[in-house]
């Protein structure tokens, strides 16, 4: 993981997660957070930052790779179309 993603995963991905609406994962999260005993808690923690990590990365390659066919994004893209493929 570069020095980027150890930075921007306490300073923005994690505190959106813990300010996100938990909604039907209450009971599941809340288990994790206070059900383990401190070695688990703090595997834990570094599965949920390398996973929270890799769906952000996927987001961001998504979204590029979506870029082309949004109508919002094509006038920020040179040369995107915003059709479609067929």
């Amino acid at each position: 993981m570069s020095d980027f993603m150890k930075w921007l995963y306490p300073h923005y991905i994690k505190p959106y997660l813990q300010s996100a609406p938990r909604g039907d994962y209450e009971f599941w999260l809340a288990l994790m957070d206070n059900g383990l005993d401190p070695n688990c808690q703090e595997e834990f923690e570094k599965t949920l930052e390398f996973t929270a990590v890799q769906g952000f990365l996927l987001g961001l390659q998504t979204g590029v790779g979506l870029a082309p066919y949004l109508p919002e994004a094509s006038s920020a893209v040179p040369g995107a179309s915003s059709q479609f493929p067929q």
